[in-house]
């Protein structure tokens, strides 16, 4: 009780000294459905009625989905969403509407999903993805909001399931060596824009590859699908 009233008393002191209180500029705004349930509360200027500082939104139940912070109309800072539960569902950053920091993306259970970075509103750098139960399931670099790089997907034992390369998006790239449970390799394929052929496998060992048929036959269906994302 005595913080609350020495807190008062600066607040009061602060702005009798000529300053004005930035909030006084501002108005809490609370939209409802048809039931009269809140589906919305925020605070908005009283001059262009941009939303500024927190924002909440509401299921018909009551319950928070989302809270976030603007500044003049733009998601700045955190933004969060919530699962029915209550629990946390994604963390966002933002820097004036653009992603900016770390991502997060949560299962129900409270174990970590998703998570990278974004730069400049570019995912950028190592991305990670995890099993319910807390284990690595991948890693992957990404560059200008793809991938592009090496990446590993793993067992939820911890051993390497597939290790390879990505070019310019999912499109597996080069050399791309797959393994068992138990960790053993399984087999290798030669990848090229995403269309992997096998070149050696446990059964069968070396398998015969023409490189140039290979990418012939790569030129092919992607002129192929070219066609058919344009007709």
């Amino acid at each position: 009780m005595m913080r609350y009233f020495i807190c008062a008393f600066l607040l009061v002191g602060l702005f009798s000294c000529g300053e004005k209180d930035p909030t006084q500029d501002l108005e809490v705004v609370e939209n409802r459905d048809d039931e009269g349930n809140l589906t919305e509360k925020y605070t908005r200027r009283k001059d262009n009625f941009a939303k500024q500082g927190q924002y909440q939104a509401f299921s018909s139940d009551g319950k928070i989905v989302e809270e976030a912070n603007y500044v003049n109309d733009s998601l700045h800072g955190e933004r969060k969403l919530y699962y029915d539960n209550g629990k946390v569902e994604l963390i966002e950053r933002y820097s004036m509407n653009e992603f900016e920091g770390t991502y997060q993306e949560f299962y129900e259970n409270e174990q970590l999903k998703f998570e990278g970075e974004y730069v400049g509103n570019t995912m950028t750098g190592e991305w990670k993805k995890y099993y319910d139960s807390g284990e690595l399931m991948e890693l992957v670099l990404f560059e200008n909001n793809e991938e592009n790089g090496p990446f590993r997907e793993y067992y939820q034992n911890g051993n390497i399931k597939t290790k390879g390369e990505y070019l310019n998006g999912s499109f597996e790239h080069g050399l791309l060596k797959k393994y068992e449970e138990n960790g053993e390799l399984s087999a290798k394929m030669q990848c090229l824009k995403g269309i992997c052929q096998t070149i050696w496998s446990k059964e069968e060992g070396d398998i015969e590859f023409d490189e140039t048929a290979f990418q012939e036959k790569v030129e092919r269906i992607k002129a192929i699908e070219a066609s058919a994302e344009n007709f």
